[in-house]
């Protein structure tokens, strides 16, 4: 629970300085120069709004988000250098590594030069033992509600309209979906690539959503605009 916890409150931060739109943060290499990519299992922490506005972190639909990421990102292995994945199996080892990449997530989240980002030490050692330079890593958050739950605060917020005259109306956000992908740089110990999508609205655990935001955020760096369709 205390290590559930964490992960929530580290989320939180880095929502905190999250906006709509999503920008591209590079180092100075270059997409051509960006090769033998291994991907790391993603993070997915998906919360479920059941009662009021309160969201309460759900496991079940984190580990279905994971698997429709692993998935989403997997189709484009044909655009993006994939060689290979890295799964820790090691508990304390998974452990570790999760705190890093939420410190580093939180840390790109928040600058503009990710290049002066170093790399945390157990991720760098894992790329390293395995003679590779470049990994993916993958985060996901956001929000889902039961049906009932939101015809019931949308009843909520057209009964306070009405009560003010349409001075005052309360529309609930249905869903959220918020994406985070970086890809470190062991060599120089850095980050070559960080960026987000956020979209409001838009399930989290719907696969074309994710797709379309993977799509979006790779968008000017592995491909041009409007050069792929889904």
């Amino acid at each position: 629970m205390r290590k559930l916890r964490f992960y929530i409150l580290f989320l939180c931060a880095i929502l905190i300085h999250s906006c709509t739109t999503s920008k591209m943060l590079t180092s100075t290499i270059k997409p051509n120069e960006v090769s033998d990519i291994q991907k790391f299992e993603p993070l997915s922490f998906i919360s479920l709004i059941e009662k009021g506005n309160r969201a309460k972190y759900n496991d079940s639909l984190s580990q279905k988000s994971k698997a429709l990421l692993y998935d989403a990102i997997d189709t484009f292995k044909q655009m993006i250098p994939f060689t290979g994945d890295i799964f820790i199996s090691d508990t304390s080892c998974n452990r570790k590594l999760k705190k890093e990449i939420l410190f580093l997530l939180n840390s790109a989240n928040k600058q503009q030069m990710i290049s002066t980002i170093k790399i945390p030490p157990i991720l760098d050692s894992i790329l390293e033992s395995k003679g590779k330079r470049f990994g993916l890593i993958t985060v996901a958050s956001g929000f889902t509600r039961t049906d009932g739950n939101y015809g019931g605060q949308l009843a909520k917020g057209l009964g306070i309209g009405l009560l003010t005259l349409g001075m005052y109306v309360q529309t609930p956000v249905k869903s959220k979906s918020n994406i985070y992908i970086m890809i470190v740089d062991a060599k120089e110990n850095n980050i070559a690539f960080f960026r987000k999508s956020i979209l409001k609205e838009e399930e989290p655990l719907d696969r074309s959503v994710l797709k379309k935001q993977i799509q979006k955020i790779f968008e000017g760096y592995f491909w041009d605009k409007n050069k792929i369709s889904l």
